[in-house]
């Protein structure tokens, strides 16, 4: 089961990916008090927590890919990455709500699609609190359940 994990988790940094790309284009092109919306701080706020999300999930999959495919132990890379990915979708889905506000709620937009595939990826084969959990079980801080 923990290869099957890596494979979920670079689904969801795909799935943070594009959240990021529907996010920055929308910025790009919605315009407010004669301006783009990605002129304003608080827009960008919003689209810099997206690429922060992006990249711990990126990096912490890259890094249990890395390990599977070099056959080190990648038990601890692989909880990592689980908790960071399923943590970071969903909150990148969260903020690109924030940018898109009220078209983000739209079905045909695609947002919610990856809001409510972000919030039943959390829960898949593990919430991140568990994942935690057995990184610390992993790492010898706490004895095995």
């Amino acid at each position: 089961m923990l290869t099957v994990i890596p494979l979920l988790c670079a689904y969801q940094v795909g799935g943070c990916r594009k959240v990021f790309e529907m996010s920055t284009a929308y910025a790009r092109e919605r315009t407010q008090f004669g301006q783009t919306i990605g002129r304003f701080q608080r827009v960008q706020d919003h689209v810099i927590h997206i690429v922060n999300y992006l990249d711990a999930a990126r990096w912490t999959t890259c890094e249990a890919l890395w390990k599977l495919d070099s056959g080190t132990d990648a038990a601890g890379s692989i909880h990592v990455a689980k908790s960071v990915a399923s943590e970071s979708y969903l909150r990148a889905c969260d903020f690109a709500h924030e940018v898109h506000a009220g078209i983000g709620v739209l079905r045909e937009y695609g947002l919610t699609l990856h809001t409510r595939m972000s919030r039943s990826l959390y829960h898949c084969l593990g919430a991140p609190a568990l994942h935690r959990k057995r990184l610390e079980s992993v790492l010898g801080l706490v004895p095995p359940a």
